[in-house]
């Protein structure tokens, strides 16, 4: 019976083990007098030994060998440190489990909101604003960014441009103000359109008033109309004759960015280097833009070339910027009907 038990301890649980001190065989000895079977000795010299015991037979051996002996466990085999290994590696497919799932639940919550641009606009103006569209830390990410610009267009007038664009958790949320006025202004009740004060790219025009005459990416040159004031009835209340069309007037609205390109040229010495040219032309440049380009206008692009000839060397070239267009021009009723009488061959 004594040897099947031993047996059975080994199935279970075997321990395959180093032992170090001064004459490792005393203990040996002295745990098979216990009744501990070991297994497969393997000594190394008369201070390092190594043999395999059950595991019931290994917690006996260290109760006997106290601090004297040095136990160093190789590996171990059975049922026991199977299911050991088998509980760790539940724990462990549960944790990773556990783990992705947080971390997926964090991605649908926005984590960081960075505010980009502000100047006389507070970013807690701008943190309250984006908050009426579902755009706040800890938010789930079910906001529109398209209405979330738009929103920001229409609280903030000096607000030329806006970006809002996420990466993950992560909210950036990106304005341009502009300080420039409008050139040209007339009465809240005065009927008017709001036209390009100068060439240029639309980007974004929000109408908030009126009837939108332009859309993103046009290319309108100046006087053309970009939000007219003039906005045709189509109510069934307004009866009119087959051909005719009836309108009312009102005081457009709304906001327009653009690109705008401006070009110049000057001329420099051609007794200089290419360094000296390169240095001079930046700063005529420089000069040139703080002369022509509104302060408020954002430059996204700027660039210079040179042509050499007789002696003279010129310099020209391209400053794009970003800025809000648009001026008002107050429409003329009269003059206004005389021109669609003609234009319908009245």
């Amino acid at each position: 019976m004594k040897g099947k038990s031993q047996a059975s301890n080994f199935i279970k649980h075997q321990v395959r083990v180093r032992l170090e001190g001064f004459r490792p065989e005393r203990l040996i000895s002295q745990a098979a007098a216990e009744g501990v079977t070991v297994r497969d000795i393997h000594y190394k010299d008369e201070t390092e030994v190594s043999f395999t015991v059950s595991g019931e037979g290994f917690r006996r051996m260290k109760k006997l060998a106290k601090s004297r002996y040095k136990f160093t466990v190789l590996s171990q085999k059975g049922i026991i440190p199977a299911m050991i290994c088998l509980r760790r590696s539940r724990m462990t497919v549960a944790g990773v489990a556990l783990f992705l799932l947080l971390f997926f639940a964090q991605t649908l919550f926005v984590r960081e909101i960075n505010i980009i641009g502000c100047r006389s606009i507070t970013e807690t103006a701008i943190r309250q604003s984006i908050a009426e569209e579902g755009l706040y830390e800890g938010a789930l990410k079910r906001f529109d960014c398209v209405a979330i610009e738009k929103k920001l267009f229409q609280t903030f007038d000096n607000i030329v441009w806006a970006r809002v664009a996420y990466e993950g958790n992560y909210v950036e949320v990106q304005i341009s103000e502009s300080e420039q006025a409008p050139s040209e202004t007339v009465g809240d009740s005065v009927p008017c359109d709001i036209v390009a004060e100068t060439d240029c790219y639309i980007e974004q025009i929000y109408t908030y008033k009126g009837r939108g005459q332009a859309a993103e990416n046009d290319y309108v040159k100046k006087g053309d109309i970009l939000i007219s004031g003039t906005v045709p009835i189509e109510h069934p209340s307004y009866p009119v004759e087959e051909g005719e069309t009836l309108y009312h007037y009102t005081h457009a609205d709304g906001k327009i960015v653009a690109r705008v390109p401006y070009y110049y040229t000057f001329s420099l010495d051609s007794d200089l280097t290419e360094e000296e040219r390169n240095k001079e032309a930046r700063r005529l440049l420089r000069l040139w833009i703080k002369e022509n380009v509104p302060e408020s206008a954002q430059i996204i692009n700027k660039d210079f070339h040179f042509t050499e000839k007789k002696n003279i060397i010129s310099v020209y070239g391209t400053v794009e910027t970003r800025q809000q267009v648009g001026i008002e021009k107050e429409i003329v009723i009269d003059e206004h009907k005389r021109g669609t009488e003609e234009d319908t061959g009245s």
